[in-house]
């Protein structure tokens, strides 16, 4: 799991029932996503009428992945070799924890994921992604990106969050596929993912590199 607070955690998550409860009585909604070839199939799940968290993922999914350069995708090719062929991703704002996402291990995947898995015969894999959470995370909070002003804008906005998603999606499949490795390496390279991708979108959409700056007052 990545936590906004970067802490080592344990990576199993066991959904409350009282969320369970509330999601019930709500309603989700569903799309299915068919990205790059070496990308599994995802099946999004989100509450009813809540579909903007939703469609940001399936953008990045469908249609900017493989905008990304190559050698930046190929650092997750061998987790995605061995991951599930179909992922079911359960979207909330927030999780109860800080948490931005888990993965789900066996035994404790949304009955929605069981029937899936039984009536396709593929393997089929479970995380949730707190949406909201990730729009307003800050991979290194002691900083902020230095860009020019023209990047403060509501497109520039909406590409970080789709990066972020991506990131905190390629995090748990890592988690999910190699249990092996701790929270901290796992963490390490989806965050260095997330900025080297974010350097990129920068120097090719405003001619400008990527820095750091210090916030203010520090």
């Amino acid at each position: 799991m990545l936590s906004q607070h970067s802490k080592e955690k344990s990576k199993v998550h066991t959904p409350g029932l009282l969320r369970h409860m509330y999601q019930t009585l709500r309603g989700r909604e569903q799309v299915l996503v068919r990205p790059a070839a070496d990308l599994p199939l995802v099946l999004i799940t989100y509450p009813k009428g809540d579909g903007v968290g939703a469609g940001h993922f399936r953008e990045i999914l469908e249609d900017h992945w493989l905008m990304i350069p190559g050698q930046f995708r190929a650092r997750y090719q061998p987790i995605l070799e061995s991951a599930p062929h179909l992922m079911v991703v359960l979207m909330h704002r927030h999780n109860v924890c800080d948490c931005l996402g888990h993965h789900h291990p066996p035994g404790t995947e949304s009955r929605l994921t069981h029937k899936l898995r039984n009536l396709s015969g593929v393997r089929t894999g479970e995380m949730d992604l707190a949406y909201e959470a990730i729009r307003q995370w800050e991979p290194l909070p002691l900083s902020h990106l230095a860009l020019p002003p023209e990047a403060d804008s509501q497109e520039f906005a909406s590409l970080q969050w789709q990066l972020a998603l991506l990131a905190v999606f390629l995090h748990e499949i890592h988690h999910m596929v190699q249990p092996q490795d701790s929270e901290f390496v796992v963490r390490t390279v989806s965050q260095k993912f997330y900025t080297d991708c974010l350097s990129y979108f920068v120097a090719q959409q405003f001619g400008v590199e990527f820095g750091l700056r210090r916030a203010a007052g520090d």
